[in-house]
């Protein structure tokens, strides 16, 4: 069966992506399941919470989150049978906004008005937050304090938070996703008894057998076989295919590598692509020992200047060497250029500009002795 495509690229309101404009796409695909794409700031909460109820009755819509989504955007999501959300996206919740006019000169009575039009607008605000936070609490199972705090909080979290807190059933991995040691990766490792890859951090890369290389060296001692060789040629020993070396099949682009007498069969060609597999992970563990490097030059390079330079300040007076700190001994300078004639501060400048102006704008009639 077809799979429908909305998109909602855009802000929620009620002239343009609102519920009539998902009603009459999920119209059309009556009985057909429906993927809505989702890039939206939010916007209106009674558009978003309509939305939601609509895909609800739909009954097979699913929402894919992509880029930054907030407020109103979450919401109508939780009408989805699921949720999913690229892993580059972000997703915010917080407290509603309600729009607030108040301008001009009020007198008492008018202002007393103002006030209970505010302490009302605060009141359906409350409500609004309630309501939206239950909403959270129903799909993610959450208490109603952890919810408040987190639309307090106002703040963008990543696709994997957003998952951990419920919101979404699943995370959509990038094109160029940095490979993650997974638990399935992990037990598939100890299964074979090859050791476990250390994906590469901004730290500087390990040396020894702890880097990337040596355990694709290890791991594939470990498949290759060992000890005198033999002539297999005239043996009666049944020729099996191995699918469990993942990774090895990945770099050979096989299906799986053959097994005689336990031994691994590999041809010349097979050794070529495993040879390249790991020039190109060294070449890459080499590349980034010189960016560490290099990055680490230039931070010396720095400390080292700024070392100059507060040396020097220091050599000017023992009050800017005696200085707490570096923002203490700017701030002790700052005082002596102060007492410099016609250094002073820009508030000392706007004050004299104030006294000549006071001086110019004196009225003329009363000032008849400097006539």
């Amino acid at each position: 069966m077809n799979e429908t495509v909305i998109t909602l690229f855009g802000s929620i309101d009620r002239y343009w992506y609102n519920k009539n404009y998902l009603k009459y796409f999920l119209d059309k695909a009556k009985g057909q399941p429906v993927r809505l794409k989702v890039s939206s700031p939010g916007g209106d909460v009674a558009e978003a919470v309509a939305m939601s109820s609509l895909m609800s009755e739909h009954g097979n819509v699913t929402v894919e989150f992509i880029s930054f989504n907030a407020s109103a955007a979450t919401i109508l999501a939780f009408g989805a049978k699921s949720i999913e959300m690229h892993e580059d996206g972000m997703w915010l919740a917080h407290k509603c906004s309600l729009g607030i006019d108040i301008w001009g000169h009020l007198n008492a009575d008018q202002i007393e008005n103002a006030i209970k039009e505010l302490q009302n607008k605060k009141k359906s605000a409350e409500a609004i937050d309630l309501m939206i936070a239950q909403k959270y609490i129903n799909r993610s199972g959450k208490t109603l304090k952890e919810i408040i705090t987190l639309m307090e909080e106002e703040r963008w979290m990543p696709a994997t938070e957003a998952k951990e807190w419920g919101f979404i059933d699943k995370v959509i991995p990038g094109t160029h996703k940095k490979p993650q040691v997974t638990n399935e990766i992990t037990d598939c490792f100890t299964a074979l008894g090859l050791p476990l890859p250390v994906i590469a951090s901004e730290e500087k890369p390990e040396s020894g057998d702890k880097n990337l290389v040596s355990q694709i060296i290890n791991g594939i001692k470990g498949v290759l076989s060992t000890g005198n060789k033999t002539d297999i040629s005239n043996s009666n020993t049944v020729i099996s295919m191995r699918k469990e070396f993942t990774f090895i099949n990945q770099i050979l682009n096989c299906e799986g590598v053959e097994e005689k007498d336990g031994k691994i069969l590999l041809t010349v060609e097979n050794l070529k692509a495993i040879n390249d597999a790991i020039k190109i992970a060294n070449d890459a563990k080499t590349k980034a020992e010189h960016d560490f490097e290099t990055a680490n030059t230039a931070k010396e390079t720095a400390e080292n200047s700024l070392a100059a330079v507060v040396n020097d300040l220091d050599s000017l007076s023992d009050s800017v060497k005696n200085a707490a700190d570096n923002k203490a001994k700017v701030q002790v300078i700052r005082n002596i250029v102060g007492k410099i004639p016609g250094t002073g501060t820009a508030s000392h400048q706007e004050a004299n500009e104030d006294n000549k102006f006071a001086d110019i704008a004196t009225d003329p009639i009363n000032s008849f002795e400097n006539e």
